[in-house]
């Protein structure tokens, strides 16, 4: 081998270690990077609150940042929260888990069979536009007030995102890549698990991401509505009490578990769905 060619495998050597170094990176990237001007926009956001309420605000129900912040550290040091946050996200896990497998095993059937969707088509096009608030009533006729009634909503309202996802993501499978299985000499059940549900997983992905914001919607809409317990009866609890502070408090804790959530489902589809170029480049840029 001359040294043109030694030069040659070299950079191609160089080359694919700069490639598997710069992948290395991208993956490692959405942990260590902090949006710096989203950081400053809320803080100083709050700062503009801070006067708001010290100076044109002035009222008992519109408490200041600071005292807000006060409340919640006091809050969360003596524990009386957690109990709240307890419940609620024990509720969250298991409506949005149920939600998540039934959405997925019948949207995949659905999409792969259209007779299958042309059997339930009534049902579900019935069922679909019906409000998850406006069944609460019936719920509790059926479950009673307490944790079913909220696993029970939780999962009616997510469902549906993680159905369609599916069905339309089962569905849309490039053709080439079935027939490629077919001549593989793969069976129909092998397509469908090994072509059909892997090509459908960005749109599965991106089901689940959506119904895990609904159901937080979800656990908290009714968790006020029926007073069962949770983050949602804490709020109520102190809107009744007149402790505006905690009340406030209680809301952020809503809004940060909301931001964590979505952190978890982002990190989770990194890395499930590995594949998926749309990801990287809304990271990149």
């Amino acid at each position: 081998m001359d040294v043109r060619s030694t030069q040659v495998v070299d950079s191609g050597e160089s080359e694919k270690a700069a490639a598997a170094l710069g992948s290395l990176k991208a993956r490692k990237t959405p942990w260590l990077r902090v949006n710096l001007r989203g950081l400053a926009f809320i803080l100083g956001l709050l700062v503009i609150l801070e006067i708001l309420t010290a100076t044109v605000v002035t009222s008992a129900y519109v408490p200041r940042v600071s005292e807000v912040g006060v409340a919640l550290f006091k809050e969360l040091k003596h524990g009386e929260i957690f109990s709240g946050i307890g419940i609620t996200a024990w509720n969250y896990v298991r409506g949005l888990a149920i939600a998540i497998v039934l959405g997925v095993v019948l949207g995949a059937v659905l999409g792969a069979s259209q007779t299958a969707y042309q059997f339930f088509r009534v049902v579900i096009e019935f069922l679909r536009p019906l409000p998850s608030v406006a069944l609460i009533p019936f719920s509790i006729l059926l479950f009673g007030v307490g944790s079913t009634t909220t696993i029970a909503m939780i999962a009616f309202a997510s469902f549906w995102p993680i159905l369609f996802n599916t069905y339309y993501g089962v569905r849309d499978v490039n053709e080439i890549a079935v027939d490629t299985g077919r001549s593989l000499g793969l069976s129909r059940l092998a397509i469908f698990l090994r072509v059909q549900i892997p090509s459908a997983a960005v749109n599965i992905a991106a089901g689940i991401r959506i119904s895990s914001a609904i159901a937080l919607i979800l656990v908290i809409t009714v968790e006020i509505l029926t007073r069962s317990g949770g983050l949602g009866y804490y709020i109520v609890r102190m809107q009744v009490a007149m402790r505006t502070e905690d009340m406030y408090a209680a809301i952020f804790v809503v809004g940060m578990i909301g931001y964590a959530i979505s952190l978890l489902f982002a990190s989770l589809e990194r890395r499930l769905v590995f594949w998926n170029t749309d990801i990287r480049q809304s990271e990149t840029s």
